[in-house]
């Protein structure tokens, strides 16, 4: 598959992505991220977003996706439109001026998430979503959360929250192996998160130095 064509970052703020499964342990690292940059000699002021919105994930449609089994009903391209307006509009409405204005933006999700699942899914030969994503910018820095499936698996079990949840377990594991070619293509920083996030954290720390984040 062919790399994304998002447009530059041309604002004086930076954009940061965790992108990985569900299970993959992103969240804990964002609130990290946050607090060294919040902390940092060269502090900015830290928007954290996550991605799709309440938007689209409050929509029967999302909802149904992501807590039903029964799929039989549901044209998963009309599930992409639905993320990728929602992306969209977040963009301009609240990740671009937040940019302009400086900040440090960390979005927990972004578009690469959809393409993951897209392909992950069978959905090979879109080319309407290619082109709505040169709209986008692309991240200063994208880290890849990476775990094993089976980890990620484990770890979504064990959350009370997610016991009413629908996991279909032979795609979290395809769309694992999506974000591991994705990886190269997309260049992304690849964080091995099996391990505490105390132990990982460091790595991140030093890519946000290097690319003169902090």
């Amino acid at each position: 598959m062919k790399k994304l064509s998002l447009k530059t970052n041309r604002y004086k703020g930076k954009l940061l992505v965790f992108e990985g499964t569900d299970g993959a342990g992103k969240s804990t690292l964002i609130t990290m991220t946050a607090k060294y940059i919040e902390e940092s000699p060269r502090a900015t002021e830290v928007l954290c977003v996550k991605q799709p919105t309440d938007l689209s994930r409050k929509t029967k449609l999302f909802q149904k996706m992501m807590y039903s089994s029964d799929h039989g009903d549901i044209d998963y391209r009309a599930v992409q439109f639905l993320t990728m307006s929602d992306r969209l509009q977040h963009s301009f409405e609240v990740i671009e001026p937040a940019l302009s204005a400086g900040k440090t933006v960390i979005c927990d999700r972004y578009i690469f998430t959809s393409l993951a699942n897209m392909l992950a899914r069978g959905y090979r030969k879109e080319k309407w979503f290619y082109e709505a994503c040169k709209y986008l910018i692309r991240p200063d820095l994208t880290i890849l959360a990476d775990v094993p499936p089976e980890v990620a698996i484990q770890r979504i079990k064990a959350r009370p929250s997610e016991c009413d949840r629908f996991l279909d377990e032979e795609l979290l594991s395809r769309v694992h192996g999506e974000f591991q070619d994705m990886s190269r293509r997309e260049k992304f920083m690849v964080l091995d998160t099996t391990r505490p996030a105390d132990k990982t954290f460091p790595i991140v720390a030093s890519q946000l130095k290097k690319r003169g984040i902090v």
